[in-house]
């Protein structure tokens, strides 16, 4: 394979958005973990559960093949009238995330033994910021507008570090104002990105048949995968607040949030080379190695600075995070490689087979996120990350060579 020079400066592009956008991530759990301390940061994170966990809900997979249809479409128009459907399905799917949300903010204060359904009310309509901002990164994908994701990765959380540090050198900031600001810039930049890519509305039926037709064919069996692994991953955030409380919801996903730079290697080649894997037959063997290799190299400048880092940066009050994370960054690893090789197969149409592995992994989930984390409480959901994360990456590689060895391409 040769990568042309354009497609090495977007994937440095990307490269250096994500460890900007990453780097930024760090910084804004730094200073939210500081402005809320840990029992409010716990309910920041478990309200950001429920919105993801319901943003993963619905979909029904057509972002996933608008994206798919972009990176193969070949028409100007074509393509402008495909934004334009996506703008349609983001917004009927943001109103019904929002009556979801309504709805759990009554069942709530029953279920969990804190009170926060006032705050799903009055901020549901964010969730638009949130599934729109998860839909619009695979649009870019597809349309290998990699300097607008980028600018996506970062800005945002640029924005909201310099309004909100600012804003807090003279006033409190509270949980609701956090979340506010935060997705509310998200919002901002989504629609001036969508607004970007000049979305036209003359949707004829021979469009609608064709999103759907690959819908049915791709894009809903990723759904139901995504549902699976994705939607089912967020159980942890339940559990760990229904078993336990919010505090350690709060601890489990900022060490996913220290992990999560391990993820970025494979997943990034995957993304900029999503659209070139399309004529592809194979995954090229440099492409692994790099990943392997970069990855090995992220996991030992991991364990050696974790925890003199983690001490400078955040208070005495997170350190059950430093273990937490020792244990989890496994996890990381075994799911970026099994990313990597899921873009390829994305690529090739084969939702269903990622479809499948996504099933095997939402077993795992479920099992473990209610029976383990019932039993051994937060040893149990790291036990659970690992076992999925490594199940993943099985699943995805045997698909891979059972897809290479039939087929030349698709």
């Amino acid at each position: 394979m040769n990568i042309d020079r354009d497609t090495i400066q977007k994937i440095l592009t990307l490269y250096g958005s994500t460890f900007i956008g990453i780097g930024l991530g760090f910084a804004i759990s730094i200073f939210n973990t500081r402005v809320l301390g840990k029992e409010a940061f716990g309910d920041f994170k478990f309200i950001e559960t429920v919105f993801r966990f319901l943003a993963s809900l619905v979909s029904i997979g057509v972002f996933i093949s608008i994206t798919r249809m972009l990176a193969i479409a070949r028409d100007k128009i074509y393509k402008h009238n495909l934004i334009g459907f996506f703008v349609i399905a983001l917004a009927t799917a943001g109103l019904i995330g929002i009556i979801l949300l309504i709805i759990f903010s009554y069942i709530e204060p029953i279920w969990f033994s804190n009170n926060l359904g006032s705050i799903f009310r009055k901020y549901s309509f964010l969730i638009f910021a949130i599934l729109g901002t998860i839909a619009l990164k695979e649009i870019l994908k597809g349309l290998n507008k990699i300097y607008a994701l980028s600018f996506l990765n970062a800005i945002p959380a640029l924005a909201y570090l310099v309004i909100a540090y600012t804003y807090n050198l003279d006033n409190a900031l509270y949980l609701e104002d956090i979340f506010l600001l935060l997705y509310g810039l998200q919002f901002i930049c989504m629609i001036a990105i969508i607004y970007k890519l000049k979305p036209k509305f003359n949707i004829k039926k021979s469009l609608v048949k064709d999103v759907i037709h690959e819908n049915n064919t791709n894009g809903r069996p990723i759904y139901y995968g995504s549902l699976a692994g994705v939607a089912t991953a967020h159980i942890v955030g339940f559990s760990l607040s229904y078993y336990i409380d919010n505090t350690q919801v709060g601890f489990f996903t900022l060490a996913l949030t220290i992990c999560s730079p391990l993820i970025m290697i494979p997943s990034v080649l995957g993304t900029v080379l999503f659209k070139k894997f399309a004529n592809f037959d194979y995954i090229p063997k440099k492409v692994f190695l790099f990943s392997i290799l970069a990855s090995a190299v992220a996991l030992v400048i991991f364990f050696l600075f974790i925890e003199k880092v983690f001490l400078l940066f955040y208070s005495d009050d997170f350190s059950p995070t430093i273990a937490i994370a020792k244990l989890l960054i496994l996890s990381f690893l075994l799911h970026g490689l099994g990313d990597l090789i899921n873009r390829f197969l994305g690529a090739k149409g084969q939702g269903k087979l990622i479809r499948n592995s996504a099933f095997m992994v939402g077993i795992v989930n479920i099992l473990g996120y209610t029976i383990l984390v019932n039993y051994f409480g937060v040893n149990g959901a790291i036990i659970t990350k690992i076992l999925a994360s490594g199940t993943y990456l099985i699943m995805m590689y045997y698909y891979y060579t059972k897809f290479t060895k039939k087929n030349k391409y698709v």
